[in-house]
């Protein structure tokens, strides 16, 4: 049975990777979007908007884009003028998988930002649904067929020129971020963090600011990440979402939110009035 379609839903695969559907009413820009882990986006409703290091890159309905992991954007997601939706399914890699495909030596160049898989084929499209399909049909496909789908979609991708490459496990920034993920509704402190990574909190610190961050900004920022995935992908309540991300209090959060992204956690969800365009 495929996934219902026009719900919101995201759907995780042990060591291979996830899948969700992004559904928006609203047009926003929500800056400094963070990439963890290598992801292929389609557009199948409304458009996409990625804007880095002064550049620019406009997805449309049927496009695939390609996005390197560790990466930041501002996005702009626009609904269609027909339907008054923005609809895009992801497709997330996890590391494991792009360390899989890597040994097979791929023919193209790595992505380092992104790349826009332009007049994208049928064959591809519908590899990508299979793709996805297999995630949403968790009970019935095991979990070897959906890595061999997504695998699958790495290939699409060489052909087209391009290859994910992972994640440099020396960044300090990078294991800090992957602790916190996994539980960002955890008390985390500089110390505890320290504990796991099996350092002094002085050196933690002085590794953070090495790489020009510290632990604070880390933990805010993966927190916040995570309550706009959950904004998009799910229907759970703001309040729901405030608790998965560590805060207590909805209005607390509302503020963190806001002062990271540009716009109310309710600012995703809400839908904007239109006339369809005939």
């Amino acid at each position: 049975m495929e996934c219902a379609p026009m719900k919101r839903s995201t759907v995780g695969r042990g060591n291979v990777g996830a899948s969700a559907r992004v559904i928006q009413g609203r047009k926003l820009l929500t800056h400094r979007v963070h990439i963890e882990e290598s992801t292929l986006v389609a557009v199948w409703k409304g458009q996409k908007c990625l804007r880095w290091a002064g550049q620019e890159l406009v997805v449309r309905p049927g496009e695939i884009v390609a996005l390197a992991s560790e990466q930041t954007f501002d996005v702009i997601n626009t609904p269609c003028p027909r339907t008054g939706i923005y609809e895009a399914e992801v497709l997330i890699c996890a590391d494991a998988v792009v360390k899989s495909f890597l040994e097979r030596r791929p023919n193209g160049r790595r992505i380092n930002d992104v790349q826009l898989i332009q007049g994208s084929c049928n064959g591809l499209l519908a590899s990508f649904r299979h793709a996805y399909a297999g995630f949403c049909e968790k009970e019935d496909i095991p979990e070897s067929i959906v890595r061999s789908r997504l695998e699958e979609m790495l290939v699409w991708l060489d052909h087209h020129g391009g290859y994910f490459g992972t994640s440099s496990t020396n960044q300090i920034t990078l294991r800090v971020r992957q602790l916190i993920s996994s539980d960002p509704g955890e008390t985390w402190t500089a110390t505890m963090v320290a504990q796991h990574l099996a350092m002094s909190e002085a050196t933690l610190r002085r590794r953070l600011v090495v790489e020009d961050t510290h632990f604070q900004q880390l933990l805010l920022d993966v927190r916040m990440s995570r309550a706009l995935t959950l904004l998009q992908v799910t229907d759970l309540p703001v309040a729901n979402i405030a608790c998965e991300v560590g805060y207590s209090c909805s209005s607390r959060f509302s503020s963190r939110f806001r002062q990271r992204f540009g716009h109310s956690p309710s600012d995703v969800r809400l839908s904007e009035a239109f006339e369809p365009v005939v």
